[in-house]
């Protein structure tokens, strides 16, 4: 039973760690939309897009290579990080001399933005300080220092949105927040690399060439796959951006924001369960690395099919709240973002990942991608720019998670309807379904502006919600945290049998 509470613990240390930094990002980019014109938020946004679009290519899925080697190595744990972060950083120079080299120009007329000319060729030196400082998850991590990260995400975060947010108010272009973004992390890798080798035991080691030959071994597959995935994902940006106006890809982008949630929920989830299931596997252990991913599905589903229900009755308030009503037109392709939600209660490489299949993420990124841009530049032609979200939708559902579920039943040798927890699952839809009634009424009834709106819908909603999945035992707050919960809610609901 302690295992899991710790792990429990966790998950909701690094969750509400990424859900801090994940609020100083949505109010920077609710002063930002407001504050520039659609053509300098665009030129922003597309600016970052061009760095995550080319980043896991060349990262090579070095720093996830360390959830994997670290647990593994008890002599050289230190020799194992400099091993990583010297293949990083050849990566990083290769990246910044192509950018020198006139990258940046190619990349800019790539998206079909001529500003871009100028603020793609200030990330000349990012990579060198960024890719680096991207092992630490994966460090701290593994070394069960959780609650370290959680803090350092929240200050680097903060700090970094104060920046922004007074570079959009000082200088009223896409000038000043990209400055911050851009040069302000070269601060913070001396931090990073302090926090590494202080809370990783060992000595120094000089860089092994048998040891970065078998950790790019099992890199490469995965780091492929993962630029595979983001350009999957990111697709719809990419051909927008393409084949549209700065203007149109502002609205665009607003609407195809995948809530911050997803990242904050499973990401978290899979970080901390990553580890253990890799152990399991390792011993042999099968059925407890398989019913460890069931609890991550319905640990996440608690959280991301209620939001779901929600935004799809209150997405216009949400856009217009975060927004404006300048970006009214985000709404559309918002409402259909959204049904990535499902699909999102578990991050499947990390089953496969524990299961030692980087070539299946390999081979069935290369698919995702093939079949999402043939989708994408088909429906951009016949539906607009709604076209594309479309195409995301229809990869994920047609085939990215049926072939994901069918890679992960045989390597636990289940069959495919057993590696979801499906009943508790449909569970929680019916419960989230059964309190909607509520919020439309209000919404049929009255009309306030739309903060009054989202945030009385969000009473109406989540309030009733949560005390039906607490007496149902499908959201279960842990014991070392029920006691900042008031008594007359902890005898009545959590202790009901």
């Amino acid at each position: 039973m302690e295992p899991e509470v710790s792990r429990t613990s966790k998950v909701l240390a690094l969750s509400l760690g990424k859900t801090l930094t994940t609020l100083a990002s949505i109010v920077f980019g609710m002063i930002a939309a407001r504050v520039l014109s659609k053509h300098d938020y665009a030129t922003m946004r597309q600016t970052m897009l061009a760095y995550s679009f080319i980043a896991p290519l060349l990262m090579l899925g070095l720093p996830d290579a360390l959830y994997y080697y670290l647990p593994r190595t008890q002599e050289r744990k230190r020799g194992v990080i400099i091993d990583n972060l010297f293949l990083i950083l050849i990566l990083a120079i290769l990246f910044s001399v192509f950018l020198a080299a006139g990258g940046y120009k190619l990349l800019a007329h790539r998206f079909n933005n001529p500003d871009l000319a100028t603020t793609l060729k200030w990330m000349i030196p990012y990579p060198l300080y960024v890719m680096p400082a991207g092992i630490l998850g994966a460090v701290l991590l593994t070394q069960n220092k959780t609650y370290l990260l959680a803090k350092y995400n929240v200050l680097s975060a903060v700090l970094l949105a104060a920046l922004t947010i007074s570079g959009v108010l000082i200088t009223k272009s896409y000038s000043g927040p990209l400055f911050a973004q851009i040069y302000f992390p070269v601060l913070l890798l001396p931090v990073v690399l302090w926090l590494v080798f202080k809370n990783v035991p060992g000595s120094f080691s000089w860089p092994d060439r048998k040891s970065m030959t078998n950790m790019l071994k099992y890199a490469v597959p995965l780091g492929l796959a993962g630029m595979i995935s983001t350009v999957m994902l990111e697709t719809n940006k990419i051909i927008v951006s393409a084949m549209c106006t700065p203007e149109e890809f502002a609205n665009y982008v607003n609407g195809v924001i995948e809530i911050p949630l997803i990242g904050i929920i499973t990401g978290s989830i899979s970080a901390v369960i990553l580890v253990d299931m890799t152990s399991y596997v390792q011993k042999g252990n099968m059925t407890m690395a398989l019913d460890l991913f069931k609890k991550a599905a319905v640990k996440s589903a608690v959280i991301l099919f209620p939001v779901m229900i929600f935004l799809l009755v209150s997405g216009k308030s949400f856009i217009v709240t975060l927004y404006s009503e300048k970006y009214l037109e985000s709404v559309a392709p918002f409402y259909i973002y959204l049904f990535v939600l499902p699909v999102r209660i578990v991050i499947y490489g990390s089953a496969l990942m524990a299961l030692g299949q980087t070539r299946v993420i390999l081979y069935r990124s290369i698919l995702d991608l093939t079949i999402n841009v043939i989708l994408s530049i088909l429906l951009v032609h016949l539906m607009g720019y709604l076209g594309a979200a479309v195409a995301t939708i229809l990869t994920l559902y047609i085939w990215t998670v049926p072939f994901n579920l069918y890679k992960i039943a045989r390597g636990f040798n289940v069959s495919m309807f057993r590696t979801l927890p499906l009943e508790k699952l449909f569970r929680i839809i019916i419960i989230c379904l059964s309190v909607v009634p509520l919020p439309i009424i209000y919404l049929l009834l009255f009309d306030h502006i739309y903060l009054i709106q989202l945030l009385i819908t969000a009473v109406l909603y989540f309030v009733p919600l949560t005390v039906l999945l607490l007496r149902n035992r499908m959201l279960i707050i842990p014991i070392a945290y029920s006691k900042y919960v008031p008594g007359i809610i902890r005898d009545k609901i959590l202790n009901n049998d």
